[in-house]
């Protein structure tokens, strides 16, 4: 089998660029301490009164907020989402600039163009679910931009970090990525009729490939691969935390205005990545 991970205290960065410079992605394991590990799982655990049928679509109707994060789902079959999670605790506060990945993301995306976290959530998927296959280079949307210069300038458009809560193997609905296609020309052929999307579950389609975690491992991989979820066999719930960073040009995928309380308890490089260009106000105007 392919080698496709590093170890999260590898300090080899050349091995690090090239496996995902080659492939569009890197699995760090045991990038996430066991501490928050727990934390992030006993959230799940208190809050699981809102996984089943109260996730609604943002595009539909508002969904149930506990405080400033919102249940969501894109489609009914990939579970519910906890968006804007890092205004659900402190743990979420402290993946925002996790030290095992952060630096990695900020050079890939390159600091010409700053960092920003574009969508942050965390994922319950029970059985059945799954992800349709979407993205590839061949589409043209800007943050599925990979470009790395032979001079080692770096231009991914987006970075996608999900973190395993707990082990995702077979049958478990996970992640499924196409090695490569982050360079391809070409539309995945399920692509070809729909565009960016297809709401076929993406496990079985051509060139695809299930990345396996262990709790506590982390998938980092540019946005441009076409990739998507098996869909989920076993009993049980996966648990996934997602969050994907961007150019500080793009805005938050939903819109989310940071609190008070969340801005107030940031140190200075989490704030910069959550509000990389904070607004002006005109003389007079409420801020």
């Amino acid at each position: 089998m392919s080698r496709d991970w590093v170890d999260a205290d590898q300090t080899d960065e050349y091995l690090i660029d090239y496996l995902f410079d080659l492939n569009g992605y890197i699995v760090v394991k045991k990038a996430v301490q066991k501490q928050d590990l727990e934390e992030m799982n006993l959230w799940v655990d208190d809050h699981w009164n809102f996984v089943d049928g109260k996730c609604r679509r943002t595009d539909e109707d508002s969904g149930n907020w506990i405080g400033h994060v919102e249940t969501h789902t894109y489609s009914g079959a990939d579970g519910c989402n906890f968006q804007n999670i890092i205004e659900g605790g402190s743990v979420f506060r402290r993946m925002i600039n996790y030290p095992v990945w952060i630096d990695h993301c900020r050079r890939f995306i390159n600091p010409t163009n700053g960092l920003s976290l574009h969508e942050n959530l965390l994922n319950i998927r029970g059985q059945g679910g799954y992800i349709g296959i979407h993205g590839g280079g061949a589409i043209p949307l800007c943050y599925l931009t990979f470009r790395q210069e032979n001079t080692g300038e770096w231009m991914v458009g987006q970075i996608d970090v999900i973190i395993a809560l707990q082990d995702v193997g077979p049958g478990d609905g996970a992640t499924t990525i196409i090695p490569g296609s982050h360079k391809s020309a070409m539309k995945h052929p399920m692509l070809l009729q729909e565009g960016y999307r297809s709401d076929v579950t993406a496990g079985a389609q051509v060139g695809m490939k299930e990345i396996y975690l262990e709790s506590g491992d982390v998938l980092m991989f540019a946005d441009a691969l076409t990739h998507g979820s098996a869909a989920r066999t076993n009993p049980g719930y996966r648990r996934i935390a997602l969050y994907r960073y961007s150019s500080r040009l793009l805005r938050c995928r939903f819109n989310y205005v940071p609190s008070e309380a969340l801005m107030a308890s940031l140190n200075d490089e989490q704030r910069e990545i959550i509000q990389p260009i904070p607004p002006r106000y005109a003389p007079g105007q409420k801020s």
